[in-house]
């Protein structure tokens, strides 16, 4: 038998090295491509869940101030505290909505806790929750009513663009109502 016409027709299968840096070529064009969108992809919906999860306390308190004919509060605390922070970033605090029992504004043991939520981000470094006027605390009276308007900013940290692009701004009105407008807008 003749082994040299049996390797001459025997089929070769593989990539070639060209091929092989071609591959690899269009597929870093795809990642350079696609890779800022993703950033702002991740973000843009960690943004909205920050959002949503605020707006959805806000909401929650309200209903339970009308449902309980009392005071409710929300506002920042420290893990393991029970009573109020003072601070204007209140995304670095887990955040509590409890019926205000004694109308002081501050948790103590003979309020009643509704809920607590976890800190945004806890270290201020990728997500802010701010409020925008100073201090102080969310309170809803009996009717639902808020005892003044508040603004809130959550935007990304660092990146004037992304602010700019993914922020937003929760507004919560004397009557209560808690809307959203994109990060600058107006809070009447």
């Amino acid at each position: 038998m003749d082994t040299t016409r049996l390797c001459s027709t025997a089929r070769q299968t593989g990539f070639t090295i060209v091929e092989l840096m071609v591959t690899i070529a269009i597929a870093g064009i795809l990642l350079a491509i696609a890779l800022p969108n993703l950033r702002s992809f991740i973000l843009s919906n960690r943004l909205s869940t920050d959002v949503n999860g605020f707006v959805g306390l806000i909401n929650y308190a309200r209903s339970e101030a009308i449902v309980r004919n009392q005071d409710v509060v929300i506002c920042p605390k420290s893990n393991g505290a029970i009573g109020c922070v003072a601070d204007q970033f209140w995304g670095e605090y887990e955040l509590q909505a409890f019926v205000d029992i004694n109308g002081n504004g501050q948790r103590n043991a003979a309020d009643i806790l509704l809920k607590t939520v976890p800190a945004t981000d806890a270290a201020g470094t990728q997500r802010r929750l701010t409020r925008s006027a100073g201090v102080g605390v969310i309170r809803f009276g009996a009717a639902g009513f808020s005892q003044t308007a508040h603004r809130f900013d959550i935007h990304a940290v660092g990146d004037a663009q992304f602010e700019l692009t993914y922020g937003r701004s929760v507004c919560i009105s004397r009557p209560g109502r808690a809307r959203v407008t994109s990060n600058g807008g107006v809070c009447n």
